[in-house]
């Protein structure tokens, strides 16, 4: 009976090494993501007063998925997903240090945040899905279930995390910290991937 209950546990797939590493550096990203989402949402809302263009930021920074996610599909499936995921992660996390600047000496506007978000997007399209089955290539066939599971215990656990130190961040050293917490992020998960071992069975 307890083989059978260890076998069918939803966090099976956290026997695995590499993922468990994985699901600490999506957890990490995962809560930097959900601190810069609210440093950027409080930066528009500060430089327009708009709650319209608040919606409007986000939805630029979630347009070129809509628009090309086939095409950063189709990248991931075609070259290495290592490759793909870690040079993802830095572009991704140049693009936060680079908002994060201009965020510090107030020199930032809504357009330029907006054209960041956009940028972060694209990335994000091929980003995206490399991490997603990079995460599944880590356990076997039999726990990919499983791993995708945790991958969304994790993501969900980021949020909560993420916007409670948003909060705490913003609060005493600025939104450009929250940025720069978000880069650092992105900079760990790329880190760890050359440690990460695929599953053999």
């Amino acid at each position: 009976t307890s083989i059978t209950t260890a076998s069918s546990s939803p966090w099976r797939a956290l026997r695995h090494r590499s993922m468990r590493l994985w699901t600490a550096a999506n957890l990490t990203s995962s809560a930097g993501t959900w601190m810069q989402m609210v440093a950027q949402n409080l930066l528009v809302l500060q430089l327009t007063g708009s709650i319209a263009m608040t919606g409007l930021s986000l939805s630029a920074q979630a347009a070129p998925g809509l628009l090309f996610g086939v095409v950063g599909g189709t990248i991931a499936d075609r070259f290495p997903r290592r490759l793909v995921a870690g040079v993802g992660q830095l572009g991704l996390a140049l693009v936060a240090f680079a908002t994060a600047l201009p965020a510090a000496h107030d020199l930032l506007s809504v357009g330029l945040l907006m054209a960041m978000g956009v940028l972060s997007g694209v990335i994000a399209t091929a980003d995206g899905p490399a991490c997603s089955l990079l995460g599944n290539d880590l356990v076997p066939r039999r726990d990919v279930s499983s791993a995708i599971a945790v991958g969304a215990v994790a993501a969900n656990v980021g949020r909560l995390v993420g916007t409670a130190l948003a909060g705490l961040t913003i609060a005493t050293a600025g939104t450009s910290a929250a940025y720069v917490a978000n880069g650092l992020s992105f900079l760990a998960v790329g880190a760890v991937i050359p440690f990460l071992r695929t599953a053999r069975s």
